[in-house]
C-alpha cells in the first residue's frame, strides 16, 4: 500500500508546477500594461484587478475600523464560454488579528479554503518582534483537511513549531524538521495587509523574506508603490485605490489595493485573491 503521508513543505513546493502550466497556456497570465491587456486576454481593465473583475460587480468596499482583518478568498478560473472569458467564486476565508505588548506582537490567523470539495484549514499563532515589519520570532501552526463526508482526514493533521533567530529559521513537527537561512527580516503573507495599514507611503520600498504559510521560504521580496487604480464595484461606482506591488523570488506579482484610510481592500495574485469584508 502506498504511503499517503505527504510532507507539507513538499506539497507547497508543488506550486512550482504552475510555471509549467503557464508555459502550456493552461493558466491565465497578467500583463503589466493596463492598456494592451495580456496575450491571452486583451481586455478586462487594469492588470491589478484582472483576476477579480467578475467578482467586483458584487463587491462593496469595507469601512471596518476594527483592528482585526477578515477577507474572502476569491478564485479565478476560465468561464464556460471558452478561451478569454473569466469567472470568480469565493472558495474560503482568512482572518487575522494582532495583539501588542511591550516586547512582542502576536498574530492570530485562521484560514479555510475549499478545493475540490475538501476543506483545507490552517490555524497559526505567530509571535513577532516590535520592529517596523513585525518580523517573525516564533510560531505554532496546525493544519488539517475535512473531506466531503465532513470528517477530518487523520493523515492530513499536522502541528508545526518554528522559530527565527538572527536569520536562522528552524521548523519542526512530529514527522520532520528543517532549517532555512534568511538574509532579510522574515514575515508571512498574513503580515502584509497590516504592515501597509501602518506604513503605506508612495515612497515605500521594503525588502523582506516571505515565509509562505509559515513553512515555505520565498527570499528577496520587494514591496513598492505601484500607482492608482480605478476599480469598478457594486452599484456602478468606481473607486480610486492606491496600488502597492510585491515582487520577488518564487512568487507571482501580488498587488495590494488601499483606500484613502489605508485599508487594504483587495489583494490580487493570479488565480487566488483576497477581498476585505466588514
Amino acid at each position: 500500500m502506498l504511503n499517503q503521508q505527504i510532507d507539507r513543505r513538499k506539497f507547497l513546493h508543488s506550486g512550482l508546477m504552475a510555471a509549467s502550466l503557464v508555459a502550456a497556456g493552461r493558466l491565465p497570465l497578467l500583463a503589466r500594461n493596463a492598456d494592451s491587456g495580456s496575450a491571452i486576454d486583451a481586455a478586462g481593465g487594469p492588470y491589478a484587478v484582472k483576476p477579480i473583475r467578475n467578482y467586483l460587480t458584487a463587491f462593496s468596499p469595507s469601512d471596518a475600523q476594527r483592528p482585526g482583518l477578515r477577507y474572502d478568498i476569491i478564485h479565478w478560473n476560465w468561464g464556460r464560454q471558452g478561451r478569454g472569458t473569466h469567472a470568480n467564486s469565493v472558495v474560503g476565508k482568512v482572518t487575522m488579528a494582532c495583539e501588542n505588548s511591550d516586547d512582542r506582537v502576536v498574530y492570530e490567523v485562521a484560514q479555510n479554503t475549499k478545493v475540490g470539495g475538501v476543506d483545507n484549514v490552517i490555524e497559526a499563532e505567530i509571535a513577532c518582534n516590535t520592529d517596523a515589519l513585525h518580523s517573525i520570532r516564533s510560531w505554532r501552526l496546525k493544519s488539517h483537511e475535512v473531506g466531503r463526508d465532513g470528517r477530518v482526514d487523520p493523515l492530513s493533521k499536522l502541528a508545526e513549531n518554528g522559530r527565527c533567530e538572527n536569520g536562522k529559521i528552524h521548523i519542526e513537527s512530529a514527522r520532520d524538521h528543517c532549517d532555512r537561512t534568511a538574509r532579510h527580516p522574515v514575515v508571512t503573507q498574513w503580515h502584509v495587509p497590516a504592515l501597509l495599514t501602518r506604513s503605506a507611503d508612495r515612497n515605500l520600498r521594503l525588502t523582506f523574506d516571505l515565509l509562505r504559510d509559515a513553512s515555505l521560504l520565498k527570499p528577496n521580496q520587494l514591496l513598492t508603490y505601484d500607482g492608482q487604480v480605478k476599480v469598478p464595484v457594486k452599484g456602478g461606482r468606481t473607486l480610486v485605490l492606491e496600488s502597492y506591488a510585491q515582487t520577488g523570488e518564487g512568487i507571482l506579482p501580488t498587488h495590494y489595493l488601499l483606500d484613502d484610510q489605508r485599508r487594504v481592500q483587495l489583494v490580487t495574485c493570479s488565480f487566488l485573491s483576497w477581498a476585505l469584508q466588514g
